[in-house]
């Protein structure tokens, strides 16, 4: 869980400007498709399909990696990516800090 937590965090924060309140759901969305098709297909055929990979390219090697090392967190990260996209601004600036604060009392509790 802790893996795609911070997962969801790092993507949630490259997709979402705070000061002004705007998230890019799309490019969200499109990351919920890719980690879905790296289930079941391989990197490189993920980064060749343009529908799937434009625009998150820089986290494509990430979810490859995610998928092959935590296969049993991939659809929390789903689930957590979904919620995100659903959710109205505020809530999406709450659960970014959400997600902060349990990382940072984890990294904590494990000093």
């Amino acid at each position: 869980m802790r893996h795609a937590l911070e997962l969801f965090l790092s993507v949630a924060r490259e997709y979402t400007d705070l000061t002004f309140g705007r998230s890019k759901d799309e490019l969200i969305s499109r990351s919920i498709k890719a980690l879905k098709a790296l289930r079941e297909e391989d990197l490189q055929k993920v980064k060749e399909n343009k529908e799937l990979s434009l625009g998150i390219e820089a986290f494509l090697e990430r979810f490859a990696s995610f998928v092959k090392e935590h296969p049993e967190d991939v659809e929390t990260l789903i689930k957590l990516l979904s919620l995100f996209i659903k959710s109205p601004v505020p809530c999406k600036i709450r659960l970014i800090n959400f997600s902060e604060v349990l990382i940072e009392d984890r990294r904590a509790s494990q000093e």
